[in-house]
């Protein structure tokens, strides 16, 4: 993986990738820590299934996903997921209850973000009204039961789904 052509720092090309998360300038000792991106996801129950989204972009464009998104600077998990719900679902949640986490990738013009993703569980009483069109083209209950992995979005909210089924369906 190459993120930059050039070093942020001196401008020379000889930069290196450690392979896990690590580039460095061999001319100037410039370092950059590519870090893992935190996002968080919510299990949404409603009637005994779970609220799943049909993402508009990539990547996995068409596909179900959980609502939630990436953690902003100065933000906890449950600020920055009640932001995205609020964002993507016009509501936020009082109460929810913290599943559990899973390793995940994001790529994203060409660059692979390893994200940990971190899923909460809470039941609601209604389904939104709206939604955000530019991010969801549809709103999809399942039973957990029955979700095919080979439809979901990532990886790791096939994770989340097995948490949600040892935490509450037991």
């Amino acid at each position: 993986m190459k993120m930059f052509s050039f070093c942020p720092a001196c401008g020379s090309s000889d930069i290196h990738f450690d392979g896990i998360k690590e580039l460095k300038c061999a001319s100037c000792s410039f370092t950059y820590f590519h870090n893992i991106a935190a996002a968080a996801a919510a299990m949404l129950e409603y009637d005994g299934k779970i609220l799943f989204v049909r993402r508009v972009r990539e990547p996995g464009k068409g596909k179900l996903d959980l609502p939630g998104g990436f953690i902003d600077p100065n933000e906890s998990a449950e600020d920055g997921l009640n932001r995205e719900l609020k964002e993507e679902l016009g509501f936020t949640l009082e109460k929810m209850k913290y599943l559990g986490s899973a390793p995940n990738t994001y790529l994203f013009k060409g660059i692979t973000y390893n994200t940990c993703d971190l899923f909460f569980y809470a039941k609601i009483k209604t389904l939104p009204e709206e939604f955000d069109k530019s991010e969801i083209a549809a709103l999809e209950l399942i039973d957990p039961l029955k979700v095919n992995k080979n439809d979901l979005a990532f990886k790791s909210a096939h994770k989340g789904i097995e948490l949600l089924l040892k935490n509450q369906y037991k």
